[in-house]
């Protein structure tokens, strides 16, 4: 099966360079071209991963990723020249699932593709379509990207999914961020420490937001924990 990857990028070089290198491992790359329609376009194309740089013409990438973030699920890996903590930051707030700097090394690059599909369309996806786990009152359905009580719920991104996941099947132990990483990005050597912290603070967020008894909490020197009933901190 080819995967369909969307290049948001307005350096039309590094954009071919991109296309070039993905299409060799084949993908199917598409380049956006008038980038005030970008909604639009993602809309038409149903792509299985969004390539976002951040300095763009009219609106930036920040504002597009929080866009495509209440319209889609899919994956979007943000390229930027910004390499401060803050502006990754702010790139997993908007509701990124990866984040890598320029310049980027290409194979750095094709790592991180490789596993984003991998986990969320190849070997590692779940194989369980409609069956929804219960714990102390949560249904969790994965594939749903789902999870309620109480008649509430929320949906989660394909990264919160994961991270949910983990924490899910260890309840009630804890998992040490070192499983995390592995379990949710399939690698911790190209993996930024905020990536992590950001996409807790995103669960933990919409759990509020839902009124959901969920809380994740914190491991010292160790990792996180899933608390049904507790509270959020």
């Amino acid at each position: 099966m080819s995967y369909k990857i969307t290049i948001i990028e307005d350096d039309r070089a590094l954009a071919e360079q991109i296309s070039q290198l993905l299409s060799r491992y084949g993908y199917d790359c598409t380049e956006a071209k008038d980038f005030s329609i970008i909604d639009r376009q993602i809309e038409v194309e149903q792509p299985d991963l969004i390539l976002l740089d951040i300095n763009l013409p009219k609106y930036d990438g920040f504002y597009w990723c929080r866009s495509l973030r209440e319209r889609t699920k899919v994956p979007i890996l943000i390229m930027s020249a910004r390499n401060s903590t803050a502006d990754q930051i702010r790139g997993m707030d908007s509701g990124a699932d990866d984040y890598i700097t320029k310049p980027f090394d290409p194979d750095v690059l094709l790592a991180k593709v490789n596993a984003i599909i991998r986990r969320n369309y190849g070997e590692l996806k779940p194989e369980n379509a409609d069956h929804g786990e219960e714990k102390c009152g949560v249904i969790f359905w994965e594939n749903r990207q789902t999870v309620a009580c109480r008649g509430k719920q929320t949906e989660l991104s394909f990264t919160e999914n994961s991270l949910f996941r983990v924490l899910f099947a260890a309840f009630p132990d804890a998992v040490s961020r070192g499983e995390l990483f592995m379990q949710v990005w399939d690698d911790d050597s190209f993996v930024e420490e905020n990536t992590l912290n950001v996409n807790i603070r995103r669960l933990r967020e919409k759990f509020v937001a839902a009124g959901l008894p969920i809380a994740i909490r914190v491991v010292r020197s160790f990792g996180y924990k899933l608390i049904i009933g507790g509270d959020n901190t």
